[in-house]
């Protein structure tokens, strides 16, 4: 990777980890139907687009935020880079490193979040669901879904009707997730848009 592309990356973690969002919840409010934050955080995936980078700041509802470089890295030349993901119960420590030529790693950075999977109040976090499970029936019962909506669209609206602050995307997202996998007409589908990626629209048969 470049110093730019660790810089960014640098920038789009800490966003992330700042507002709480674990990376499948970034990816699901930019449209992704896969995990695409992760893959690239884990660097399967290196580097970021400038359609990226705005999909990102439309996600996190800052749109005039642009990415930023990492100081640190001031030299210009490519090197390796290792990610190290160290799980607990709790949190995750996310560790970037500079591989040498004679491979002795140097700390770029080192952030810390709390591990998505762990619930730390149980029944609020039930409650956060059925909420949202309640919320997303009133939209789909109305006529917000007669067009095709985006995930952040959804999120946002859930989160005017609730006024309740601590519905984060993961409430949303499972609440979509039950209304798309109905069995009986109508439902939500899942469409693909090349512009805004997954969008979700009532459909009656």
């Amino acid at each position: 990777m470049t110093s730019l592309q660790v810089g960014i990356l640098y920038g789009f973690m800490v966003k992330r980890i700042s507002r709480g969002y674990s990376t499948a919840e970034m990816s699901f409010l930019m449209g992704y139907s896969t995990d695409y934050i992760r893959q690239k955080e884990e660097l399967k995936q290196i580097g970021f687009s400038f359609e990226d980078i705005h999909n990102f700041a439309t996600a996190l509802e800052e749109r005039s935020w642009r990415g930023f470089s990492y100081s640190y890295e001031e030299h210009n030349k490519e090197a390796d880079y290792l990610l190290v993901k160290t799980l607990s119960k709790v949190r995750i420590d996310l560790q970037l490193f500079r591989i040498a030529e004679d491979q002795s790693q140097t700390l770029v950075f080192h952030l810390l979040e709390e591990n998505p999977g762990y619930v730390r109040y149980p029944t609020s976090e039930a409650e956060y669901f059925q909420e949202a499970q309640a919320v997303m029936k009133v939209l789909f019962e109305g006529r917000l879904f007669y067009s095709a909506k985006t995930a952040l669209e959804i999120y946002q609206r859930c989160r005017t009707i609730s006024g309740n602050n601590n519905l984060d995307p993961k409430h949303i997202q499972a609440a979509i997730a039950s209304f798309t996998s109905l069995k009986e007409f109508p439902k939500l589908k899942k469409i693909r848009s090349k512009e805004y990626g997954c969008m979700y629209e009532k459909v009656f048969e």
